[in-house]
């Protein structure tokens, strides 16, 4: 995946890389309803020499929504989503906050294609089809068997089940990552605290007391 990701991150010329920007922001607000012309005007190209790079408004949709794919399931600091959870941690608290912090920043700075992706796997069935593959592949296992780690060293409840706390985890920093990223990118939050305000709250209900 990490070739691919290169090969789509480059464009071939500064006006690819202009269409593309301007494509990601446009079918981010406006999903695929967002017209070429106005996605043209907004590159500062004509709309003619758009179809010089990208025949249809279908493969230029797909053209951004391949970065949209990685920006949303991959950290940028991280060339595997799975390094990131299977990574370990001396207590469950520096795990949690490294993960939320880590995705967090990586939502914040690919915030149009995370808008993106969010509308995309609104409509979009065999794109979430193939989200949910990645997610799958990527993230849940590791996520489950970490916590189960946690649990047998008697840091985290072992009276609820692994998969329990595991959906609650990316439950509660989905929540923080789009408020953060998409709902009050500028406001004047402490990102630390807030972060480590979501940890306890998480570690305060599924703690060992």
């Amino acid at each position: 995946m990490r070739g691919e990701s290169a090969r789509y991150e480059r464009p071939s010329s500064d006006k690819e890389a202009a269409i593309l920007l301007a494509a990601t922001r446009l079918f981010g607000e406006k999903g695929r309803a967002a017209r070429t012309a106005d996605i043209a005007a907004a590159a500062g190209v004509t709309e003619r020499t758009l179809f010089r790079y990208f025949p249809s408004k279908d493969s230029l949709y797909r053209r951004v929504m391949f970065p949209a794919v990685l920006a949303a399931t991959m950290p940028r600091e991280l060339t595997e989503t799975a390094k990131l959870f299977a990574a370990d941690s001396e207590s469950f608290r520096d795990w949690h906050r490294r993960v939320l912090k880590l995705r967090t920043n990586a939502a914040r700075a690919a915030a149009p294609q995370f808008r993106l992706m969010l509308a995309a796997l609104l409509s979009d069935e065999g794109l979430r089809r193939k989200v949910i593959s990645i997610w799958k592949k990527n993230l849940w296992q590791h996520g489950v068997d970490t916590v189960a780690r946690y649990q047998k060293r008697k840091q985290l409840r072992a009276d609820v089940p692994p998969e329990h706390i595991a959906r609650a985890i990316i439950s509660l920093n989905l929540g923080y990552i789009v408020a953060r990223a998409l709902l009050a990118p500028d406001a004047p939050w402490d990102d630390d605290a807030e972060i480590e305000a979501t940890v306890e709250l998480l570690f305060r209900g599924a703690g060992k007391a």
